[in-house]
């Protein structure tokens, strides 16, 4: 028991020092204390702190580009969440981070040019969050994650030249987007997710043909008002820059 606990606290201390250094920009040496975290997971075997492990290195490799061992960390996640949820299937913590993980592996395995693969994950990660959000529907983590996970999702079959399902998910995706927005309406994240949305929304509704060309306009040309209203207010911020040539293009024809 007392060896048990020793390997217990040195696992807590590893992931804390791991977590601080993410926080100071030091991830090289986050990603060595995360390996020895590992090792002390698998040792004491504590089935959580190795997914909580695995999803933060994964983590950090996304964002490093290092998308070949960040899909590889997070299949390894997956496969370590899926044990837990058995465990404890109404976890909403394993939940959520299960989403995550299977939203990331999505945009890891479209960069690869895998789009069936890519698909089963997004889909994946759609049911988790919907179950979610049925059980808190005013969760906003929950919310934005969602949004997100079905952008991604219906951006995917669009590429895969799939309109009509790739509509309907960015449909669901707005609605997600809509609700966030008026809880909110102030809030600048809010207001260029929903855009986004909206904007991706009216390219899809435009390739669906003439019959939808009337929705499609209005949808984009909403998207449009509210990127020039946050261009306004950010008259310097590049993205927001980009997404209003984006929608004036698509706006093109109609």
């Amino acid at each position: 028991m007392a060896r048990s606990k020793v390997k217990n606290l040195l696992l807590l201390k590893q992931i804390h020092s791991a977590v601080t250094q993410i926080k100071k920009g030091k991830l090289d040496k986050a990603l060595d204390t995360l390996d020895k975290a590992e090792k002390s997971a698998r040792q004491a075997k504590s089935t959580d702190a190795l997914y909580y492990i695995l999803f933060t290195r994964g983590g950090i490799l996304y964002s490093a580009k290092e998308y070949d061992q960040a899909l590889e960390t997070y299949e390894r996640a997956l496969e370590v969440g899926s044990e837990l949820l058995k465990t404890d299937p109404e976890n909403a913590d394993y939940q959520h981070y299960m989403g995550t993980t299977l939203s990331n592996t999505g945009n890891l395995l479209r960069k690869r040019g895998e789009a069936d693969r890519a698909a089963k994950s997004y889909s994946s990660a759609r049911k988790i969050y919907s179950d979610l959000i049925k059980k808190d529907s005013e969760n906003a983590v929950y919310l934005s994650y969602a949004g997100e996970n079905l952008n991604n999702y219906g951006s995917l079959l669009m590429e895969a030249d799939s309109p009509d399902s790739a509509c309907e998910i960015l449909k669901e995706g707005v609605g997600i987007y809509e609700k966030l927005f008026e809880e909110k309406p102030d809030n600048l994240g809010y207001q260029a997710e929903l855009s986004v949305a909206l904007s991706q929304l009216g390219s899809c509704l435009k390739q669906q043909g003439p019959g939808e060309a009337e929705i499609a306009k209005k949808t984009l040309e909403r998207a449009l008002k509210m990127q020039e209203n946050l261009l306004s207010q950010q008259p310097d911020n590049e993205k927001i820059k980009e997404a209003i040539i984006l929608t004036g293009e698509r706006l093109e024809g109609l």
